[in-house]
């Protein structure tokens, strides 16, 4: 018997969505190693800091158009 109750499914670390997955893969090189060093900094994922600079670039793109 198993000392622990372990989830019938078992993901990868940081594949928490297969969008943000294939999004991390397009991008930038230079943006990328940004991203590594903030989230070392802040303690946040990589896939929530691309997802919180999408919602603000949405959002500031919006503001624009009215």
């Amino acid at each position: 018997m198993p000392s622990r109750d372990y989830p019938d499914t078992r993901k990868a670390r940081g594949t928490r969505s297969k969008d943000m997955v294939l999004l991390s893969a397009r991008v930038e090189t230079t943006l990328w190693d940004y991203v590594r060093a903030l989230a070392l900094e802040t303690r946040k994922s990589k896939q929530d800091i691309i997802a919180e600079a999408l919602m603000l670039h949405r959002t500031a793109n919006e503001g624009g158009r009215e």
